[in-house]
């Protein structure tokens, strides 16, 4: 079976495209620097570029040199009166070898802290934490950049991809700078290729292929690049990313399942001639 940390890994979701070039980068940032934050809205896709990104390593431990183990700990909400629920606490489970093996959890929140530490002096890991904002108002929040810091000064090899609303805005977490990559929204044919992905409507590699030409003519490949925002998209271009969901993923996915075979079809006849 796959270990612990491997089982931690969120499964990246259906029709994960279009974000390549960003994956790329923010592998390259991770390999170079010790903490990354990949920041954005809510709905853009941080958690799925991160899940997606830590598959890809996974699948090349051979040749990935500076990471050799993976923990992704994806930010829950507070329950009880746990102050470090939302992640160190799941984060520490882990390196025990799961929430069953952990046992009882030390009372003092600093054993927990050199429990994590011990247990990743020596590790070549990246550890992930994912969506970080669900921490905004709480103890964990406050304690958060102090357990960086210190993660950082009892580790060598140790990096942090953290995915959140906005930047933690240190300028330095035990003598490790904060590195930010901000997320946009999809380019104008990969917001049409995720819909017609996931479109209920579209049943056929073919049909949706078909429908991708008809909407994003490849007459017009740069055109075709422009970001969902960029004010040089067309009249016909804006007005076919107004229906699919803007550019954002999650409202993309949404749009995708609650449009009806009517309201689909008038949408294709409306760009068909």
């Amino acid at each position: 079976g796959s270990s612990t940390q491997d089982q931690s890994i969120p499964t990246p979701p259906q029709g994960f495209v279009g974000r390549e070039i960003d994956m790329y980068k923010v592998l390259n940032l991770i390999l170079d620097k010790r903490f990354v934050s990949l920041v954005g809205p809510t709905g853009i896709g941080r958690g799925s570029l991160a899940s997606a990104l830590c598959h890809y390593i996974n699948d090349r431990k051979s040749t990935m040199t500076k990471i050799e183990t993976i923990y992704y700990v994806r930010a829950r909400q507070k329950r009880g009166n746990d102050g470090m629920a939302s992640i160190i606490t799941p984060l520490y489970e882990q390196l025990k070898g799961g929430k069953n093996q952990a046992g009882n959890l030390p009372r003092d929140m600093d054993d927990i802290f050199q429990g994590i530490f011990s247990a990743l002096s020596t590790a070549k890991a990246l550890v992930v934490f994912d969506r970080v904002e669900v921490m905004d108002g709480t103890e964990e929040a406050q304690e958060f950049p102090l357990f960086l810091s210190t993660l950082f000064r009892e580790t060598r090899n140790v990096r942090v991809l953290m995915t959140a609303c906005k930047p933690l805005g240190r300028s330095s977490l035990g003598g490790v700078g904060e590195d930010i990559y901000k997320l946009g929204k999809l380019s104008f044919k990969s917001s049409t290729q995720l819909f017609l992905f996931l479109c209920p409507h579209v049943h056929t590699t073919e049909e949706r292929r078909r429908l991708l030409e008809l909407l994003v003519p490849p007459i017009d490949p740069a055109q075709a690049r422009l970001c969902c925002d960029d004010e040089d998209l067309n009249e016909r271009s804006q007005e076919i990313i107004a229906f699919i969901g803007g550019g954002v993923p999650s409202r993309i996915f949404n749009t995708a399942y609650d449009t009806s075979i009517e309201q689909f079809e008038d949408f294709i006849q409306r760009f068909s001639s």
